[in-house]
């Protein structure tokens, strides 16, 4: 009967200890990007804070013959932009929407 009433006594302080849950941070800030192939070898960067078409031909960066342009485009877009601290967060065949902490 001892045993019970220590056990029972436990049992009440521990459900009613106030217990320390995670701390509340405030929700996560982002900046969003958009890239978007048009073509051949151009390329939209929709940026917070400026829009840029890019015609990689006239940069100097040379498409392998045997890639296809809209996937070799993108990927070097996001790879690009990776380096910036961007990530991609949705894509499509002809768009990339890339994120990065404020």
């Amino acid at each position: 009967m001892f045993v019970f009433g220590v056990l029972l006594a436990l049992a009440v302080l521990w459900i009613t200890h106030p217990g320390s849950a995670q701390d509340k941070m405030a929700p996560a800030k982002f900046e969003y990007a958009i890239v978007k192939w048009d073509g051949p070898d151009r390329l939209f960067y929709n940026m917070p804070t400026k829009f840029e078409l890019v015609h990689l031909s006239k940069s100097g960066i040379k498409i392998p013959a045997d890639a296809q342009n809209e996937e070799w485009c993108l990927a070097y877009a996001a790879n690009q932009m990776a380096a910036d601290g961007w990530e991609p967060v949705a894509l499509d065949s002809r768009r990339i929407v890339m994120r990065r902490a404020k």
